[in-house]
């Protein structure tokens, strides 16, 4: 099986210099040990979160119909969501280790569901296991202590046999962990730590969803779309400023695999994966991520022209028929 970066739009993050600013990132983290705490007083931060069906206007014309997560800081730093505008995906959820978190879900989708918060460390009960599926109109509590280190995480839903639907109808969030160590690293913060979620998505005439269009065969082998998704939008820009940024990257795909490069040959540097940040940066051609995956960049605009781009590209390869059966098709 062959998976090509040859869609709509090959180059599908665009970024545009326009400012000029200067900043050395520092060395990268190193690894701590998994402790499970209990949760045993009142939350630092109260979060509810729903799952409902929607609109919103992805391509020109008819809006397109989703599913999505909403979500309301009830108690605690109301810095702790995070809305990506104008998209379908959930609100970032943004925690600090140490901190007790109890997010109360409330299943609003005409089918069951539940919550797995993917990559964390919680107890089983706290997992999003589909024995712990909700149905509609019902409301399920999560409370744990967030004991990951520093990193990218996600969250997206975790029914037996809905998930890959589910997840393709655009139930999927980013959750950020930060930490002490993290931040003596001084890696780039606010509106320099940017989230992209990449996703393959494809529309039908009336720019609604297309899910399994080869049917049982495409459900069990995975399928690929034809546009390419960034945070929700497509033929994604970003405009960017003179200097150093931090890129975190999730494939949201349900089975598409890319290989991600600059166009310029630039070389990617690599600081942080699904663990989270590396011991030390790590320069490369280019990285690959299979669906679920995450990984974090560093890249620095400072030496580049004000009005240049720099391509993000999914660049073409070969030979991976077994790694593209889809990890989020349950």
């Amino acid at each position: 099986m062959q998976q090509s970066g040859k869609l709509n739009r090959r180059d599908f993050l665009r970024l545009s210099t326009i400012g000029a600013a200067a900043l050395v990132a520092g060395p990268a983290l190193s690894s701590c040990d998994f402790v499970r705490r209990a949760l045993s007083i009142s939350p630092d931060v109260e979060i509810a979160l729903q799952a409902v069906p929607g609109e919103v206007n992805i391509l020109p014309g008819k809006a397109t119909r989703v599913w999505q997560y909403q979500g309301k800081v009830i108690r605690g730093d109301p810095g702790s969501l995070q809305i990506i505008p104008g998209s379908y995906l959930g609100p970032i959820i943004k925690l600090r280790k140490g901190q007790r978190v109890r997010i109360v879900f409330t299943n609003n989708l005409p089918e069951n569901s539940i919550v797995h918060w993917h990559g964390m460390w919680v107890p089983d009960d706290m997992d999003g296991h589909p024995r712990f599926v909700i149905g509609p109109g019902k409301t399920y509590e999560y409370e744990f202590q967030v004991i990951n280190r520093a990193g990218t995480y996600w969250y997206h839903p975790h029914p037996h046999m809905l998930t890959g639907h589910q997840v393709y109808n655009g139930m999927a969030g980013l959750f950020l962990v930060t930490d002490d160590q993290e931040s003596a690293v001084g890696l780039p913060a606010g509106d320099f730590d940017i989230p992209l979620v990449i996703q393959d998505r494809s529309f039908d005439g009336d720019n609604q969803l297309v899910y399994i269009p080869g049917g049982t065969n495409d459900q069990t082998m995975g399928f690929l779309g034809d546009r390419i998704m960034v945070n929700g939008h497509p033929d994604y820009t970003l405009q960017v400023a003179t200097r150093p940024y931090r890129l975190r990257i999730l494939n949201g795909s349900n089975s598409r695999i890319y290989k991600l490069g600059w166009q310029d040959g630039t070389p990617v540097t690599v600081v942080g994966s699904d663990g989270g940040l590396l011991e030390k940066p790590v320069s490369k051609p280019y990285v690959t991520l299979a669906p679920a995956e995450r990984v974090e960049l560093w890249v620095d605009f400072s030496g580049r022209d004000i009005g240049s781009e720099l391509l993000l590209q999914s660049l073409t390869f070969s030979g991976v028929a077994c790694a593209a059966v889809s990890s989020l098709g349950g």
